[in-house]
C-alpha cells in the first residue's frame, strides 16, 4: 500500500493540492465475463480544502507548470508541533523528578542531623560515666615545690603568677590532675566531648553529668560557686556538660571550658611546657598550641588551643590551676560554637585534652624540647607572641 504521508513543500511554494485518496488502487471501468460492466473502487479519503484565509500561493500556475505534485502540509507541521511538545514534557517531567530526589536528600539530611542533636541529651544523661566520688577519692598528683634560695648552676626560677589557691579539680588520667584552666570567677560552663583524634585520651569526671534538656533550656546548669569547697583536692562544684559531636569514642577525651574572651587561662596540669606553636584552626582562623608534659607523665602531652595573649613559652614549668599561661581567644564572632546552646555568650572557651605522645599517628610533639633541657626564667604576666614560632 503507498505511504500517505505528504511530502514537505519548499517555502514559498502552493499550499494548495488536489484531494488525496487512500486506495491501494483507482477505480477501473470495464467488463465482466458475463459482458456486464464493471467498475473498481474504493472508499476515498480526502483532505479538506485549505482554509480560504490562508495565504494564498506564490504563483499557482507556476507551480501547476513545473510539474510539481502540491499536498497539503498541514499535518507536518502538527506532526513536528507534536513531537516537539512531548519531548518538552518529558524534560520536564525529569527536571521534576530530579528537584524531588534533591528536596528530599536535603530534608533527610536536616532530619537526621536534627534527630542526632535532640537525641545526644538522652544519650548523655544514660551514658555510665566515672562517678565524682570515686575520681576525688584518687591520690592527685603534688604540685611542684617552689623553689627556695640562689639558683643552682644549670638552674633556672620559674615564676608563677600571684593566685591564693589553684583552682579546683575537673578530670583525672590515672596520675595527672586536670584543673580548671580559668578562674572560678570567669567561668561560664564546662563541656566534655569527643576529641578529634584516635590518640586523645579519656578521662575520668571528676563531677557528676548535667541534665543535658534543662541545661540547654536554661541556658545553664545552675552552678552555685558559693557551695565550692577550698579544700586543696576539691573537685568543682556542679555539673558538667556532655556534648555529643560526629566523632567515635565517648564524649570524655576532650573538654571545652567557658569563659569570656580575654579571661585568663592558668595551667591545666603541673609540668612543663615544651612546644608553643602557631597554627590555623579550621585552616582559617589563627590560633595557637600550648603543649605541657605532665610532671610524673612522659607518655602524656596536654594540649591547649583557641588562645592568645601567651604568658610562657618552651622551656617554661607551670603550677596546675595557678600559672597563668595565655588568655581566652575570641572565636563567637567567626563560629558558631556548641558550648554556645549552654550558656548566655557565643560560646568562647579554651580547649583541653590529653595525647598519647607514643602514638604512632601522634605528630604533635614534633619539634618539641627535650624531656632533660632545663627550664628557663618566666617573669608573671607577660606576653611572648615574638618568641612563638
Amino acid at each position: 500500500m503507498p505511504s500517505l504521508r505528504p511530502r514537505a513543500v519548499p517555502e514559498g511554494s502552493c499550499r494548495r493540492a488536489p484531494a488525496m485518496t487512500r486506495s491501494a488502487r483507482r477505480a477501473r471501468p470495464g467488463l465482466r465475463r458475463d459482458g456486464e460492466v464493471r467498475t473498481l473502487s474504493t472508499t476515498e479519503v480526502r483532505y479538506p480544502e485549505p482554509d480560504p484565509r490562508a495565504p494564498q500561493p506564490v504563483d499557482e500556475d507556476e507551480c501547476r507548470a513545473s510539474g510539481r505534485t502540491l499536498y497539503p502540509a498541514r499535518d507536518t507541521g502538527l506532526a513536528l508541533q507534536g513531537r516537539l511538545a512531548r519531548e518538552a514534557r518529558r524534560r520536564e517531567r525529569a527536571r521534576r523528578q530530579r528537584t524531588a530526589v534533591v528536596v528530599t536528600a536535603v530534608i533527610g539530611v536536616a532530619l537526621l542531623a536534627l534527630g542526632w542533636r535532640y537525641s545526644s541529651d538522652e544519650k548523655a544523661a544514660s551514658l555510665p560515666m566515672h562517678s565524682a566520688a570515686a575520681a576525688v577519692r584518687e591520690t592527685p598528683t603534688p604540685a611542684p615545690a617552689n623553689r627556695t634560695g640562689a639558683p643552682q648552676p644549670g638552674e633556672t626560677v620559674v615564676r608563677a603568677a600571684a593566685v591564693a589557691d589553684p583552682t579546683p579539680i575537673i578530670a583525672r588520667r590515672g596520675s595527672v590532675t586536670v584543673r580548671l584552666p580559668v578562674r572560678l570567677d570567669d567561668l561560664t560552663e564546662m563541656g566534655f566531648h569527643q576529641a578529634s583524634y584516635p590518640y586523645a585520651l579519656s578521662m575520668k569526671l571528676a563531677l557528676p553529668i548535667a541534665d543535658m534538656k534543662a541545661a540547654k533550656k536554661a541556658r545553664s546548669t545552675k552552678r552555685d560557686l558559693s557551695k565550692q569547697s577550698s579544700a586543696p583536692n576539691a573537685a568543682l562544684t556542679g555539673r558538667a556538660l556532655i556534648m555529643w559531636r560526629s566523632r567515635p569514642g565517648k564524649p570524655d577525651t576532650a573538654v571545652d571550658v567557658g569563659a569570656k574572651a580575654g579571661s585568663d587561662v592558668l595551667a591545666p596540669v603541673s609540668g612543663t611546657v615544651v612546644k608553643v606553636k602557631r597554627y590555623k584552626l579550621y585552616g582559617t582562623h589563627d590560633d595557637y598550641e600550648i603543649h605541657i608534659r605532665p610532671l610524673g607523665a612522659p607518655t602524656i602531652d596536654c594540649v591547649m588551643i583557641h588562645v592568645d595573649d601567651l604568658s610562657v613559652k618552651a622551656g617554661d614549668e607551670v603550677t596546675a590551676g595557678v600559672t597563668r599561661i595565655a588568655a581566652v581567644r575570641m572565636l563567637s564572632d567567626r563560629e558558631n560554637l556548641q558550648l554556645a546552646d549552654y550558656t548566655k555568650d557565643g560560646g568562647d572557651h579554651v580547649h583541653v585534652q590529653l595525647n598519647n605522645a607514643r602514638h604512632p599517628d601522634y605528630k604533635g610533639l614534633e619539634g618539641a624540647l627535650a624531656p632533660a633541657a632545663k627550664a628557663r626564667v618566666t617573669p608573671p604576666l607577660r606576653s611572648y607572641p615574638e618568641l612563638v614560632r
